[in-house]
């Protein structure tokens, strides 16, 4: 596929440390092609992999490459009308519009991508389109709905698992933290963590590889957040409890690793 101009504009606003400007216009083909779903997901990508380079290479700030995602996913997604998306590529899109901050649209793309996983027997999308579900419903402040909705996927079979304690604890979390419901968050995550430690992969492969070597530090790592959250919410016993729990999976994986939250 084409990359388009806009990935380059990036590219150069990153590195003189810009932050704002005008965008290209998406309708014009000149500048993003084709509005499919695949193509702004694919044009998204490709911006991310160059705003990376540029974080890396100490050009811009976490912060500052957010806010160009942002950017970038706003402006491909003017003139897409979410509502004529067949339903078996709404999940191809939701990503988009979540990094577009779009979240009223990203809530009904991913309803429909969850109505669709579930009737052909999908459940890799109906694991990871609920698990940004809740994210999102978490980003609107309808926390319990945002938790009700993410133990929806919480009956996966050992090889389903794989999601959602990245997903639970990196990307629910940070939406849902501060907002009245701490314990039930640290009670969401422990669960996410209990479901991580028994999900079942191919350590030959190159991805099983890779879960298995970053199972302990994700675990360790969650385990220091539902501390955080605990001491937060004023529970210095559940704080303590989890502190306890982040020893014993320190021991039990066997890594002496501290992380910081």
């Amino acid at each position: 596929m084409r990359i388009s101009r806009l990935f380059w504009l990036f590219l150069l606003a990153a590195a003189a440390g810009c932050q704002s400007g005008t965008l290209p216009n998406p309708n014009d083909p000149k500048d993003v092609g084709s509005l499919s779903p695949d193509n702004i997901r694919d044009q998204l990508g490709s911006i991310s992999d160059g705003l990376q380079a540029q974080e890396l290479a100490g050009k811009i700030n976490d912060k500052q490459y957010k806010e160009l995602m942002r950017k970038a996913a706003d402006s491909l997604l003017v003139g897409f009308n979410p509502e004529k998306i067949e339903a078996s590529r709404a999940w191809q899109v939701g990503d988009v519009l979540i990094t577009a901050q779009h979240w009223a649209d990203a809530k009904a793309i991913l309803e429909a991508a969850i109505v669709w996983a579930k009737m052909n027997h999908s459940e890799d999308r109906r694991v990871n389109d609920t698990l940004r579900l809740a994210r999102v419903l978490a980003e609107m402040d309808q926390v319990p709905e945002a938790l009700k909705t993410a133990r929806t996927v919480f009956d996966v079979k050992p090889n389903d698992g794989a999601p959602i304690l990245f997903a639970t604890y990196l990307e629910i979390a940070p939406a849902a933290r501060g907002k009245g419901h701490d314990i039930e968050l640290a009670d969401l995550i422990e669960d996410a963590i209990k479901i991580d430690t028994r999900v079942e992969v191919d350590g030959k492969s190159g991805p099983g590889k890779e879960f298995l070597s970053m199972r302990p530090y994700h675990v360790l790592k969650a385990w220091k957040l539902i501390e955080a959250l605990d001491t937060a919410a004023k529970r210095p016993d559940l704080a303590a409890r989890a502190m306890a729990k982040a020893e014993e999976s320190s021991k039990e994986f066997g890594t002496r690793r501290r992380v910081r939250i």
